[in-house]
């Protein structure tokens, strides 16, 4: 028997080759997924930033409730293109890297912005301006970690250990942030101490990936190579009719909304989502013979061409955009039950800690019924949770969170499921970053629908309670509509 035949041989072959064509090791793509994970959502405005840039708008600015949630709608948009940062650092190398200058420049000047807020704690706009460079830094130092852990992946064959270690990671960091971004929210040193730290790490970041990631320098696909092949592929890619009606009616409600006075920030919010939609019409149909951009047209005409997909999207958007409590909340903590801003801090953590417990859970019972009784389960449940803040207090307030946080996750993850199992075969990682930005979307549009309806309409914090409780609950009505083939299978079960 040949020696290079053997198992182990085969092996020892392998590594180099792995090792020949990412430029780098098992063990420095570990270090750098991990390092990635753990400085962009440490440093993100929404962890370690959100209560310091929450109480300094509302108690420096004097800003009320929507004003704030319209700051962070703003501020963290950029993560709603995330896909389309995806592709183009796929597409167009950087410096002749695909990896390597994009995560040193965003990290970078990430942690560059961070600094600079620092100095501008009291003038809105450029604060707002600041924070929104900001979050496009940190995307693209995102988006290069992501594709870190699919490279580590595929070479070695690590997908499951790479994605775990990046879970891990990121769980620690949304864990412990929040506990330091109340304690640093109350002190009066807050503010620079924050952007300080969050400058920190991803300058951190930075540096680490200059000296561990040695990239191979790579270059943009010659437009001659295969372009007759890459031609014909770009023909087939069609818009479907329905997208452009969608298109449209979503741009006269858009229209009809940024032109009534009470409704004009939802309006702007969703011309916003509209531009992004239509960005992606864009890039579907624009001619190109580079073969990423046509292989992520292919991907897009699939997901448009959708109904079990778009019907996912639909209930998603829905769900997550009910009257939100994020922004009422702390309002409510601070200004009636006279909360200290580190005890807040705490409880944003311990619903963390029980979010992780949720995702435990969820990963039992998911193998045991199938995703129809997991969706109305878990949402039913989470809306009855929901009525647990009515009983809101400062002693009650931990099992509140608890509870939040460990029935949150389940139907988070039911419904995360039902994205997962909706993308079409092929288009995995780009339909489900897709759905994941309508999620995003919903979530910043439904905290500026709940904070409206408290400032300008003067409902109550416990009428918002009710209300988003009742319209989670009656979305619940759409689970019908959903494929059967979907809805029916347990995890493991076969398509």
């Amino acid at each position: 028997m040949n020696p290079n035949d053997s198992p182990s041989a085969s092996t020892k072959e392998k590594a180099p080759l792995a090792q020949a064509a990412s430029g780098i090791t098992i063990q420095h793509y570990a270090i750098l997924v991990a390092a990635g994970a753990f400085a962009t959502t440490f440093a993100q405005q929404r962890v370690i930033g959100k209560f310091p840039t929450t109480f300094l708008l509302k108690d420096s600015l004097h800003l009320p409730k929507e004003q704030i949630a319209i700051f962070f709608f703003w501020s963290t948009f950029a993560w709603n293109l995330k896909p389309l940062a995806g592709i183009l650092t796929d597409a167009f190398p950087l410096l002749g890297t695909r990896r390597r200058s994009y995560m040193i420049l965003g990290a970078g000047a990430a942690g560059a912005l961070w600094l600079v807020m620092n100095f501008l704690p009291g003038n809105y706009t450029a604060l707002l301006t600041a924070s929104i460079l900001m979050n496009v830094a940190m995307v693209f130092a995102s988006t290069v970690m992501g594709g870190l852990m699919v490279e580590a992946g595929q070479t070695f064959g690590a997908s499951g250990r790479i994605a775990s270690l990046r879970q891990v990671v990121q769980s620690v960091a949304g864990i412990g942030a929040p506990l330091l971004g109340g304690y640093l929210a109350g002190k009066s040193f807050g503010w620079s101490a924050t952007t300080m730290i969050a400058a920190g790490s991803l300058f951190a970041l930075a540096a680490l990936t200059f000296i561990v990631l040695r990239e191979k320098p790579r270059r943009i696909p010659d437009a001659e190579e295969g372009a007759e092949e890459e031609q014909t592929a770009l023909h087939r890619v069609k818009v479907p009719a329905g997208a452009y009606i969608g298109l449209g009616v979503g741009a006269v409600l858009a229209t009809y909304l940024t032109l009534n006075k009470d409704f004009n920030s939802i309006g702007i919010s969703f011309i916003a989502i509209l531009a992004v939609f239509l960005l992606i019409i864009l890039l579907t149909i624009v001619p190109t013979r580079n073969p990423v951009i046509i292989k992520a047209q292919g991907q897009l005409g699939q997901i448009l061409k959708s109904p079990s997909l778009w019907l996912a999207v639909v209930m998603l958007f829905l769900i997550y955009t009910v009257p939100g409590l994020n922004t009422a909340l702390t309002f409510r903590q601070t200004d009636e039950l006279h909360f200290l801003k580190p005890y807040i801090g705490f409880m944003e953590s311990l619903e963390g800690v029980f979010g992780v417990i949720g995702a435990l859970v969820y990963a039992v019972v998911c193998r045991k019924f199938n995703l129809r009784l997991l969706l109305i389960g878990s949402v039913g449940i989470n809306a009855v949770a929901t009525l647990l803040f009515l009983a809101y207090t400062h002693n009650s307030a931990p099992l509140v969170h608890s509870m939040v946080g460990l029935v949150g996750a389940l139907s988070e993850l039911a419904l995360m499921d039902l994205a997962v199992r909706s993308t079409p075969v092929g288009c995995e990682a780009l339909g489900f970053a897709l759905m994941m930005s309508i999620r995003n979307f919903g979530l910043a549009l439904s905290d500026i629908i709940g904070t409206k309806m408290m400032d300008q309409y003067h409902f109550t914090f416990n009428s918002l309670v009710y209300i988003n409780a009742g319209t989670t609950a009656s979305i619940l009505l759409l689970v019908g509509l959903l494929p059967r083939a979907i809805m029916s299978r347990k995890e493991g079960d076969k398509a």
